[in-house]
This record gives structure tokens, C-alpha cells and sequence, in this order.
């Protein structure tokens, strides 16, 4: 038997009820602790409609040259860490207070920062201050991120500091940046005004089922979409599905500095079905014929680039036409999730095109 939904817990609650939570430590926990519904019921191993979703704060955006940072909140809720081909869950603890997320991007190029590293100062009305590291993450509406469930303090404005040290992967033409980022933040934070965000427990004939809900709108932030297949930067050479994840491959010969004479670039994008969202930190390689010859077989490069965005790329060394390529997942996406994806991008096969 489902829970209650959350607005309908706090509707029982009555308005005497939610006045008594600011003085009462054990309900306030109680409650923090049962606000989620509880998981679907025979998960599938695919992106699925997860159990409900939440609205989100913006804290506010700042921009530091040409980057820009958003910063922004909801409730505390569960997620799951990625280790190898195993996922750890993360449930909510009683001190938590919101879930605090960090979203980075080139604003000249729209280009999101995966991998980069994130850590997070906040100083407190009390003038107590803390730091937490958050996670990357994937979440359905939000796509990646970086994200983590934080103990605040008590009710009042914070200053908070973000600084991220920009990731090490290879890039090309205007998406480079490397000397650390600081974006400095203010919010008041209310208990009230949090538990007004919205919140939609999904019904239970569609929950679970394959699929997703949709991306929310970050106004003026931008999302870590992959460009779909009929808009694909360079020429496709054929997609495929694996581990419920989308595959394009495409080749050109030319692309920026990293391809030269008799070289052919071969870029794999790697992404959510449905959102379209760019799957980072995983391992693929590849093998690449031509001229009746296996030409290449190596690695696929994480590679950063200012129109296919965040993909997976080499250089191959070939004065006749490719034949082939087969595109292979090593290791699945090192990215912790959110509900609705921690089961998907895990089973992957080869994709031949």
C-alpha cells in the first residue's frame, strides 16, 4: 500500500501542525524523513517514470568570464552512487536539510562541465560555516549536475561560495578554460517557504513504466543535452541503442586541430533515451575498418566540444573510406542518479555502423 503523498501529509497535518514544526526537532526530522513516496515496485533496467517529482529554488546565477554558475535547492531526497557496475543508496538523514545543486556551462558555446570539481562554502546567519563536496549527478530534470543532501542550521540568510576547478578533459576550438572559478551566492532559507516548493507524487499506473518525465525549465541555465541525430554536427554514420542509452556515431575529416591529412575524426555521443542528457564518465572504445583492414582499435577520448558537446572521440589514421566502426562501453557512466535512472546504463553491448 502507498504512503501518502507529501501534500497530503502536510494537509492532515493542519495548520497547527506545520506552526509546531519549528519548535519541534524529532517531528521536523520525522517528517523530513518520510516526504518521499515510497520507490515503484519492480524497477525496470531502463530509464523509468520515477515516483514523483519536485520543484526547485534558484538560489541565483553569477558568471566569472564567460562561464556562468547556477546555483538552486529542493528538498532533501534519495539518490545513488555509481561504483564500477554497482549503485550505493543514499537516503535522506534526519539533519538534512535541502538538497543543495550546482549547475556549470560555457556561455558563449552552451557547453556544460561535466567532470569538473565542485565544492561548496556556506556560512550561516549563526556565522557557523561548513563545506561539502557534492557529487556529479543525473537527475531527469535537470540532467548533469552536481548535487549532495546538506545539513544547513538554522532558518536565515547564507552566503555561499562555489568553487570549481574546470575538468581535465580534452577540448577544442573556444571551450577551454583552466585557472579555477569562484561564484559567490546569498539566499534566505526558510523551512515555510521549502515546503511550498512544489511536489507531484506520480500515480501508480505510471510510475515505474519505461520512460521519463520531463526536463524542467532553467530559464536562462542550460541544460547538458547531446545534439540528437538529425542535427548531429558532423555526418552520421549510424546510431544504435545499448544499456538503454542512445549512441550516435559520426566521422568527418575535418575537425578543428585534431584531425590532419588522411586522419578521419570518429566521435561516439553517448546519452539519456527521452531527455536526450550527455552520459560523462564512462569508458568506450573502439574499432574502426578501412580498406578491408581494422585501422583502429583503442580508446574513445572524453573530448569537450564547442558544437557536439560533451562525446567520446579519436583520431584515425586511414587513406581509404571507413567500413566499420564498433563502438564498445567498458565501463558504464561513473555518475551518481537520481531516481528513475540508477538502474539504466548499466548492461551494454557492442553497437556496429
Amino acid at each position: 500500500m502507498r504512503k501518502p503523498s507529501r501534500r497530503a501529509f502536510l494537509a492532515a497535518a493542519g495548520s497547527v501542525g506545520l506552526g509546531a514544526t519549528a519548535g519541534c526537532l524529532g517531528f521536523l526530522e520525522t517528517e523530513r524523513a518520510t516526504r518521499e513516496p515510497p520507490l515503484p515496485e519492480n524497477r525496470p533496467d531502463t530509464a523509468y517514470v520515477p515516483s514523483h517529482v519536485e520543484g526547485m529554488e534558484m538560489a541565483g546565477m553569477q558568471t566569472s568570464g564567460r562561464y556562468a554558475c547556477a546555483l538552486s535547492y529542493t528538498f532533501p531526497h534519495r539518490f545513488w552512487l555509481v561504483r564500477g557496475a554497482e549503485t550505493d543508496r543514499v537516503d535522506v538523514r534526519g539533519e538534512d536539510d535541502v538538497h543543495l545543486m550546482v549547475a556549470v556551462w560555457d556561455t558563449e558555446t552552451g557547453t556544460v562541465l561535466p567532470e569538473a570539481n565542485v565544492a561548496i562554502e556556506h556560512t550561516g546567519p549563526d556565522g557557523e560555516t561548513s563545506s561539502v563536496t557534492p557529487w556529479q549527478m543525473l537527475s531527469q530534470q535537470m540532467g548533469v549536475h552536481h548535487g549532495d543532501n546538506v545539513a544547513l542550521g538554522p532558518e536565515g540568510n547564507y552566503d555561499v561560495s562555489v568553487r570549481v576547478v574546470p575538468p581535465t578533459t580534452r577540448r577544442t576550438g573556444e571551450t577551454a578554460a583552466t585557472d579555477p572559478l569562484e561564484f559567490e551566492f546569498s539566499f534566505t532559507f526558510d523551512r515555510a517557504s521549502l515546503d511550498d516548493l512544489p511536489f507531484e507524487d506520480i500515480p501508480a499506473d505510471r510510475e515505474g513504466t519505461a520512460g521519463a518525465v520531463d526536463p524542467m525549465d532553467m530559464k536562462s541555465a542550460t541544460l547538458s543535452q547531446a545534439p540528437p541525430a538529425d542535427d548531429f554536427p558532423i555526418p552520421v554514420r549510424g546510431t544504435g541503442e545499448t544499456g538503454g542509452a542512445n549512441l550516435v556515431v559520426g566521422a568527418t575529416e575535418e575537425f578543428g586541430d585534431l584531425a590532419g591529412d588522411s586522419e578521419t575524426y570518429v566521435a561516439a555521443s553517448l546519452c539519456t533515451p527521452h531527455n536526450k542528457f550527455v552520459l560523462p564518465s564512462a569508458s568506450l572504445s573502439a574499432t574502426v575498418d578501412a580498406g578491408g583492414t581494422q585501422v583502429f582499435d583503442g580508446d574513445l577520448v572524453p573530448t569537450l566540444d564547442p558544437n557536439l558537446g560533451y562525446h567520446y572521440g579519436a583520431v584515425v589514421s586511414s587513406g581509404e573510406e571507413i567500413e566499420n566502426v564498433t563502438v564498445s562501453v567498458d565501463t558504464p557512466p561513473q555518475i551518481s542518479r537520481h531516481e528513475g535512472y540508477e538502474t539504466a546504463f548499466f548492461d551494454f553491448s557492442d553497437v556496429s555502423v
